[in-house]
């Protein structure tokens, strides 16, 4: 199991995950990697052979190296699994949509994030010149241009900008959306899922107009623009202001409009469906739709959850925040089973029944990872019973919630799903395609010959760029 860190592709690094517990309860080798990260992993460039999507490629790379070396580690090249939380969700979906990844994984893993990202055609220097602009260089010409920026401490070139993803037809041969969409991506198992209140604390946090006190009216309508900016920026062209007012009026009933209380949840709902749970059930349904062919895999195992319990740890959190992005990293990784050096108590004041849920997340994971179906424990060093987990499929939506007492469910929010994810795209000038899939890049979980059809396209694609 290969895990790629979260950190909005700006900050963190894969050291600073534990995988001791789930390691030394199942039979299963963890790898965690760095990539690039900021401008020195995303700045879009004019060059051919390196036009942006730098921390993405050296996701491959380390893929890449575990094909080659992890049999020296105890591991299995033919049983590999991606998975990442946050922006590490939004590369392991981006790697399921690459041509590039094809073969190097067998299944994936998406926590709190699917490639909802802004993204750019190849050659936009938009972001770079802003950069350069912000740091005395000139954009007049783009050699000098880039030598300045080459030319400057790290430091001067680490100002904060929202990564953006090229679609440099290699890595990215189209817009996330436009893949999902035509369900034109890797054929893998996939689970997939999402926390009851993304935007609870933690994210929110970073914005002032938000608090226990609620927001305004006024600071709705205000900040609005700008927060839906990233969901605008995922669709070429896109312009926000054409969906504002159809948010406004999906989210907020007239009767509650100078409440400032229900004000900041609707905010916060909606950020968190946009952001995070939409492009999920999105990703979800495009790669269960991924159709049966007779040379090829079986269809795509697909499994959603939506986590539910907020850690009693937490207590610091106002009470009306939810289980907030970044909970479920403390569950997977076995976190409330840490002791002290001595092994005498436990580190952290979890309750047994958080302790259970952690065990039961490790195990579906894990159990995911090495069969493709988190109720299989085959091979597991240890088992618990634990609550059937529904498969995912376009028709029945199921999905676990996933509580000290997991239950299943049926089309989570399906409603404001049909909004984010086909209303607001025929806004944008989209179309939204509800037809049969295609075949995709990949024919099978373990390196199967490739669609006929995919191959066709492929070579067509790369003698046009040669």
């Amino acid at each position: 199991m290969v895990w790629f860190h979260g950190g909005g592709w700006l900050g963190g690094s894969g050291a600073g995950y534990p995988a001791e517990i789930p390691t030394s309860l199942h039979n299963v080798v963890m790898v965690t990697v760095n990539y690039r990260l900021g401008n020195l992993g995303f700045l879009p460039t004019r060059d051919f052979d390196a036009p942006g999507n730098f921390g993405l490629l050296d996701m491959i790379k380390a893929l890449e190296w575990v094909r080659g070396n992890i049999r020296n580690f105890g591991g299995d090249p033919d049983r590999v699994t991606i998975f990442g939380e946050s922006a590490g969700g939004w590369a392991v979906s981006l790697l399921v949509m690459s041509p590039m990844a094809t073969g190097l994984f067998h299944r994936a893993i998406s926590q709190s994030g699917v490639a909802g990202v802004p993204v750019t055609q190849r050659g936009d220097l938009t972001q770079t010149e802003s950069l350069a602009l912000s740091v005395n260089c000139s954009t007049a010409f783009y050699d000098d241009m880039m030598s300045c920026l080459r030319g400057l401490p790290t430091e001067d070139v680490s100002t904060l900008m929202i990564p953006t993803v090229v679609i440099d037809r290699r890595f990215l041969l189209q817009s996330p959306w436009d893949l999902m969409n035509h369900k034109f991506i890797n054929r893998v198992d996939y689970l997939l899922g999402t926390n009851n209140d993304e935007f609870g604390f933690y994210l929110s946090s970073e914005y002032p107009y938000i608090d226990a006190d609620g927001m305004t009216r006024a600071e709705f309508e205000t900040y609005l623009p700008y927060d839906l900016q990233q969901i605008a920026d995922q669709y070429l062209g896109g312009n926000v202001d054409t969906i504002l007012q159809p948010v406004m009026d999906e989210y907020l009933d007239p009767g509650m409009a100078d409440d400032p209380i229900y004000l900041r949840d609707q905010y916060l709902q909606l950020l968190m469906d946009a952001w995070f749970t939409a492009p999920t059930v999105m990703m979800a349904k495009a790669e269960s739709g991924m159709p049966a062919i007779a040379w090829e895999a079986p269809r795509s195992r697909v499994y959603q959850y939506e986590l539910q319990h907020s850690a009693s740890v937490f207590s610091f959190r106002p009470p009306y925040v939810g289980v907030d992005h970044g909970d479920d990293l403390f569950l997977v990784f076995g976190i409330p089973l840490l002791r002290d050096e001595k092994g005498s108590y436990w580190k952290y004041s979890f309750t047994q029944e958080e302790r259970d849920l952690s065990l039961d997340m490790m195990a579906y994971w894990v159990n995911f990872a090495t069969n493709g179906d988190p109720n299989d424990s085959t091979g597991a060093a240890r088992m618990r019973n634990m609550v059937d987990w529904p498969r995912f499929t376009s028709s029945s939506q199921d999905y676990l919630q996933l509580d000290v007492t997991s239950s299943a469910d049926v089309r989570l929010r399906e409603s404001r799903m049909k909004f984010w994810n086909e209303e607001v795209p025929r806004l944008m000038g989209m179309h939204v395609h509800n037809h049969r899939a295609r075949a995709g890049f990949n024919a099978g979980t373990h390196g199967a010959p490739r669609s006929l059809s995919v191959l066709a396209f492929m070579l067509v694609m790369f003698y046009l760029l040669a």
